[in-house]
C-alpha cells in the first residue's frame, strides 16, 4: 500500500488520517513508521547543504611582521540597537595593535580600507604577512580576497564555528571591554574613537602583558626586550646581593619574551598540505579527524 502512486509520496502523517476517512485501518502512524524503517525507507527527502571540511590553521610567529590577526566586534550606542563596529589587527608575536578603526556600519568595503590602511602604515615592499580571520562576511568577500593578492598578503581562516582558532583577537576584545575603563555605552562615534586612541595607546605602551612574560607590546614589536631584560636582571642582582635570604629558590631571573607564538601549534605534528589552512593530504586521516572534532 505504501508503495502505491498515490501514498508513495507522503508521510504516515498524511496517509493514517486518508485511510481513516476512507473506513480502513492497516495500523498506527507509528506503526507504518516502524515498516518504512525496517525497509531502510525512511531519509531526508529534501536537497541538503554538505558542509566541507576545513582544516584546522596552523600559524607560528617568531619575530614581528609575520602573521597578523584581525576581527571585527560591536560596541554598544546611545539607544537600544544602536552599534558601532570596532576593526582591530594586532601583530600575533607582539600583541602590538597595529591597526584599529571604528565604524557606523559592518561591511566588506569598510575592511578592505581597514586592510590597506593599516598594510600601508606599517609594511614595506616585499614584506610577506599573513592575515588570520575568522570567516565572517567581510573577511570571505570576494574583493577582500583580491586585496590579499594585491597587497602581497597570505589569507588565513578560522574553522567555521571555532572560536579557538583566533584567541588572539578574541581575547584582545575581552581585555577592552572588561577593563575598569571601559564605558557601559558610546554616546557617538567620536566618543568611542577617543576612548578606544587612549586605551590602545595604554595597551601597547605601558600594558606588562601576561603571555609576553610581563612586557609591553612596543617593547617586544620594536625589539627593546633584551635592554629591559638586562636593566631588569641588574636591580634584581643587587637586591639578591644585599639580602640572598629574601630568594629562598635562589638568584631570581628575568624572563624575556616567549621565541614563538602560534596558534593550534599543538596540531603542527599532523600532515597538512600547504602548510597554512590547506586541506589534509590523507582522506583516511581527515575523516578520523572530523569525527574527532579537529575537522570541522
Amino acid at each position: 500500500m505504501l508503495h502505491e502512486v498515490e501514498f508513495v509520496d507522503l508521510t504516515p502523517w498524511e496517509i493514517v488520517p486518508k485511510l481513516l476517512d476512507r473506513g480502513l485501518y492497516f495500523g498506527s502512524i507509528r506503526t507504518i513508521y516502524r515498516i518504512l524503517s525496517e525497509n531502510g525507507e525512511i531519509k531526508e527527502r529534501r536537497l541538503q547543504s554538505k558542509r566541507g571540511k576545513h582544516a584546522a590553521p596552523i600559524l607560528e610567529a617568531t619575530g614581528p611582521k609575520q602573521i597578523w590577526t584581525w576581527d571585527i566586534t560591536r560596541l554598544k550606542g546611545e539607544y537600544h540597537g544602536k552599534w558601532y563596529n570596532l576593526y582591530l589587527m594586532l601583530d600575533l608575536f607582539s600583541r602590538y595593535i597595529v591597526g584599529w578603526m571604528v565604524t557606523e556600519t559592518e561591511s566588506a568595503r569598510n575592511a578592505q580600507h581597514f586592510i590597506r590602511e593599516t598594510v600601508n602604515k606599517h609594511l614595506k615592499k616585499g614584506d610577506k604577512v599573513t592575515l588570520h580571520s575568522d570567516r565572517g562576511a567581510p573577511m570571505t568577500a570576494n574583493r577582500t580576497q583580491e586585496l590579499h593578492g594585491l597587497l602581497g598578503l597570505l589569507q588565513s581562516l578560522s574553522r567555521p564555528r571555532t572560536s579557538n582558532d583566533n584567541p588572539f583577537s578574541e581575547a584582545q576584545f575581552r581585555t577592552i571591554k572588561y577593563h575598569g575603563s571601559f564605558p557601559g555605552f558610546f554616546e557617538n562615534k567620536e566618543m568611542a574613537i577617543s576612548h578606544l586612541e587612549q586605551f590602545l595607546t595604554w595597551y601597547n605602551n605601558d600594558h606588562m602583558h601576561t603571555g609576553l612574560n610581563l612586557h609591553t607590546p612596543a617593547s617586544v614589536h620594536f625589539g627593546q626586550v633584551g635592554e629591559i631584560v638586562q636593566s631588569r636582571q641588574h636591580v634584581l642582582d643587587e637586591a639578591y646581593a644585599m639580602n640572598p635570604t629574601r630568594f629562598p629558590n635562589g638568584r631570581p631571573v628575568v624572563k624575556s619574551n616567549p621565541e614563538v607564538a602560534g596558534i593550534n601549534l599543538h596540531l603542527k605534528s599532523l600532515p597538512v598540505e600547504n602548510g597554512l589552512g590547506g586541506e589534509f593530504q590523507s582522506e583516511g586521516i581527515s575523516d578520523a579527524l572530523h569525527s574527532a572534532g579537529i575537522l570541522h
